[in-house]
């Protein structure tokens, strides 16, 4: 008798089962984004200073620009020729690449999500439901009788 009513608990518990709500999990990703974009930047060139002569037979010159100046003398049948440059420093417009990095981090986040489903539990999958509980107890009470000369021994036997 006592090996029916173990049976007919375990397959009365075995019907029974927790709500499973399902998870979705969002999992870490990196999103890179690199952006290129030209800038027009200014560079600052520096000019060396050079001084050149050259003689010759000629009349006298003189010429300057932004970055050169330029004196001729006639002495003695010849002409004296010297060009020197200005020193300073010139800026020049200079296109630019600039690389601009996005980094974008998302963490794992564990969503539970309900959901529902189309038709209401019967009466008897509720009443199974309700019934596991207490049928979970009856039978820890029926192995401690059952067991319980065993386990009474093992109590006294073990020292506190």
């Amino acid at each position: 008798m006592r090996k029916i009513i173990s049976i007919i608990c375990v397959v009365l518990a075995a019907g029974c089962s927790p709500r499973v709500l399902p998870t979705t999990t969002v999992k870490d990703s990196v999103r890179v984004e690199v952006r290129e974009r030209i800038i027009h930047d200014t560079a600052t060139v520096e000019i060396p200073v050079e001084v050149e002569r050259v003689v010759t037979r000629d009349t006298a010159s003189s010429l300057e620009n932004t970055y050169a100046r330029s004196t001729a003398v006639v002495s003695g049948g010849f002409l004296w020729h010297t060009l020197e440059t200005i020193p300073q420093t010139i800026k020049a417009p200079v296109p630019v690449k600039v690389t601009d990095t996005l980094w974008r981090e998302s963490k794992a986040v564990e969503r539970e999500k309900i959901i529902e489903v189309e038709k209401p539990l019967t009466w008897g999958q509720k009443a199974r439901l309700r019934a596991f509980w207490w049928l979970l107890a009856a039978v820890a009470a029926l192995g401690g009788w059952t067991f319980r000369k065993p386990l009474l021994r093992l109590l006294l036997k073990t020292k506190i």
